[in-house]
């Protein structure tokens, strides 16, 4: 076991902001290779700033050139750069409208400094506030911040199917119709479906928007898969807020929620990606927005099952409004990660728990049937890949669309090349038609969704129909390898 300890609460306190600095200058001051960056420098009346690169007189303070020392032998701008002293960049900049203040700016660190009179911290703290939460001077303080109120929202991609066919959702007009934008839409790649149900402030509620956005698809008789073998597909989930505060908070530390999300939520999910996704899916995958970020870990397999999709957002919510309300979060984990199972009790019940943490293995035995709050899957869908004639496939899809089989399977199709003769790449073929060498493809693969990969010959995909009573005895065989395999898993079980 391993303890894990995250806080928000950086900087310092002060009337519901956090400062990374705060000092009142009184008299004279010059010791600015102390500050951090982001300092904050409240001026009272008289205050002096000695060693700057110019020189400053704006009524409520004063900012005094350096001296050269006598025996100092470099330029007066190898002095500032030695010493890294500070220019003064204005009397009021643009983005502060309350006036009296001024910008330093370090020469070589180019740290940064707001100094500000007393007067105007004093009297019109409110205004002052909004500037600095604007413009990155102070961060909110979480202890202030009262109900932390975040929006739920995801972008899931999907892989489509048409008449049990996988096709690029950029042939079907919906998908193509909403692009990059619309609530039913297309990936950046534009081969993968992607919905984007709008905001909610609850698991439940952003359920709800995402099922009125399959139900829209599936009145077209489309299928969302969330295999992803053939095209990568993510499970993003967005975390934003209405209140501007929070998401700055949200922004600002970002990488320590996401880092929580790895070991609750990403550790979990991740080894349920497909294999298209392969080496680009990783833990710690997130993306800034304007309302806060994306949390790009997860895969969208757990959109198979309505239940995961409330599980997992209630558990994100619980996650961030925690560590936006406390500040800070501790918890054990285990040797590879993840956290305890115990830890997630405190935003889960039992049997929630369970049963999010169960998922990978429901999913790896192939007991999550990877299609997207729908009934009646068709027993088998296909996966056509190289080149066909149309009618060709028209053939062997209405050929195989009637297999016996307990579960769904995929057929994916392939293409041999013209060089391989008429030879067929199923093992159940008799010798004078499978090709007496090593597959080109793997023929099984167990888990979500089993696929059996057959080569189809040239001629037949590409020439001429493939004969009537060939075709029937094509067909024969394939069976005969179904049969084969439930056997070999009914004895496996």
């Amino acid at each position: 076991m391993k303890k894990v300890s995250l806080s928000i609460k950086n900087g310092v306190p002060y009337k519901g902001v956090r400062l990374s600095y705060l000092h009142y200058v009184e008299g004279d001051f010059w010791e600015y290779d102390s500050l951090p960056d982001r300092a904050v420098l409240v001026a009272r009346e008289g205050a002096r700033f000695y060693n700057l690169a110019n020189y400053g007189y704006l009524n409520w303070a004063v900012f005094k050139k350096a001296v050269l020392p006598d025996d100092w032998e470099g330029s007066f701008d190898d002095y500032l750069w030695e010493l890294d002293l500070p220019v003064l960049l204005n009397s009021t900049p643009s983005y502060i409208p309350w006036g009296k203040s001024a910008v330093l700016r370090t020469t070589r660190t180019e740290r940064k400094f707001l100094v500000v009179s007393e007067e105007v911290w004093e009297t019109r703290w409110e205004e002052v506030k909004g500037g600095l939460l604007a413009h990155a001077w102070a961060a909110p303080d979480v202890s202030q911040l009262g109900e932390a109120i975040i929006t739920l929202g995801g972008d899931p991609e999907f892989e489509v199917y048409l008449d049990g066919e996988l096709v690029p959702a950029n042939q079907l007009s919906i998908f193509r119709g909403g692009g990059l934008s619309g609530a039913v839409g297309v990936d950046g790649a534009s081969c993968t479906a992607e919905l984007r149900p709008s905001p909610a402030s609850s698991p439940g509620e952003y359920l709800e928007n995402f099922a009125a956005l399959v139900r829209r698809v599936s009145r077209r008789g489309i299928l969302l898969s969330v295999k992803g073998d053939t095209y990568a597909l993510g499970g993003h989930i967005h975390v934003g807020s209405p209140r501007r505060e929070v998401v700055k908070l949200l922004k600002d530390e970002v990488e320590k929620f996401i880092s929580v999300l790895d070991d609750f939520v990403g550790r979990v999910l991740l080894p349920t990606s497909g294999r298209a996704r392969g080496g680009y899916a990783y833990l710690g995958a997130y993306e800034l927005k304007r309302y806060g970020w994306e949390y790009r870990t997860p895969p969208a397999s757990f959109y198979a099952d309505p239940k995961m999709v409330r599980i997992t957002y209630k558990l994100v919510k619980g996650l961030v409004e925690t560590l936006l309300r406390e500040g800070e979060i501790s918890y054990e984990t285990l040797d590879n990660g993840r956290a305890s199972p115990k830890e997630y009790l405190r935003f889960l019940t039992k049997r929630e728990a369970e049963y999010f943490l169960g998922f990978p293995q429901r999913w790896a035995r192939g007991e999550v049937i990877p299609f997207v709050l729908v009934r009646g899957v068709p027993p088998v869908l296909f996966t056509f890949r190289d080149e066909w004639d149309s009618d060709k496939k028209r053939v062997f899809k209405n050929a195989l669309k009637k297999l016996p089989v307990s579960k769904p399977v995929k057929l994916v199709l392939y293409g041999l090349a013209e060089r391989r003769g008429e030879y067929f790449a199923l093992p159940t073929a008799p010798e004078e038609w499978v090709l007496r060498e090593d597959f080109p493809k793997e023929p099984f693969i167990d888990g979500a969704l089993p696929e059996i990969w057959i080569g189809i010959p040239y001629r037949f995909r590409r020439l001429e129909v493939i004969p009537s009573d060939f075709l029937k005895e094509f067909v024969g065989w394939l069976e005969e390898y179904l049969a084969l395999l439930e056997l070999l898993a009914a004895v496996g079980r």
